[in-house]
């Protein structure tokens, strides 16, 4: 049996059609991967994304809720920006947070943490990289800051409801540390950053990379860092934070 004939019987095992498809019609996988997509198939999928995410907002939200939670996720659905900004206070005040490092999202902007927090006993730095030839001692100053704080709040760029996973696209002012630095992480996801599954994520990141807007990584965070390595002991954070929030808005 030849490559061809055992990835043959593998489909038909699947239930899945390899047959004749038109150009614009989003391909089913396992026929084709993300990276071979055109800029056709790219776009088509993209808008029956987008058109997804506005219809089944809700759907998405409620899925995430529930499997982010069985992920590891400490999980709060807050239906107003006051809401959640209460909540995050909370939290501070519950783990004794004496210092507090946000980044750059918008969707923090929104929930005013510096008022939020003001009383809360923490201070309350936002990640901000000037323009100008020291960057890479701001990038340091930043690191430094991001190991010795107590909370590490993000927004997202996405959220994967199939896998209750957040997902961070570096960039300026968004920087993977703050999310994995600090030992306890937040992140703050509004309704309509819900993708239904992976799947959808790798198609819009081949968009932007047919784009040349692909960034220079992406972090995808599902729960507490956990890890088994010595003696099969499950131990949680041991390479990032052990205790991680999600704020649903909407």
């Amino acid at each position: 049996m030849d490559s061809k004939e055992f990835i043959a019987n593998v489909r038909r095992s699947l239930g899945r059609d390899s047959g004749g498809r038109d150009a614009g019609t989003p391909p089913t996988l396992p026929d084709v991967t993300h990276l071979s997509l055109n800029h056709q198939q790219v776009e088509s999928w993209a808008q029956a994304i987008s058109r997804g995410l506005e219809a089944h907002a809700e759907e998405y939200m409620a899925q995430l809720e529930k499997t982010a939670a069985e992920a590891g996720w400490r999980v709060a659905r807050c239906v107003t920006a006051a809401q959640a900004a209460n909540h995050i206070r909370n939290i501070v005040r519950e783990v004794e947070a004496k210092s507090v490092l946000r980044s750059a999202h918008s969707a923090l902007d929104t929930l005013n943490l510096e008022a939020a927090l003001h009383d809360a006993g923490a201070s309350l730095e936002a990640m901000v990289l000037s323009d100008g030839s020291d960057r890479e001692m701001q990038r340091d100053t930043w690191r430094r800051k991001a190991i010795s704080a107590d909370v590490g709040i993000t927004g997202v760029d996405y959220a994967i409801a199939e896998t209750g996973t957040a997902v961070l696209l570096g960039r300026k002012g968004v920087s993977r540390v703050v999310s994995l630095l600090p030992p306890v992480h937040i992140a703050v996801v509004e309704k309509g950053q819900v993708l239904p599954s992976l799947d959808e994520l790798f198609t819009l990141r081949r968009k932007e990379f047919l784009n040349d807007n692909l960034g220079s990584y992406m972090t995808l965070i599902s729960g507490p860092s956990r890890s088994a390595d010595i003696e099969n002991t499950l131990v949680t954070g041991v390479h990032g934070p052990g205790e991680v929030h999600m704020v649903l808005v909407g």
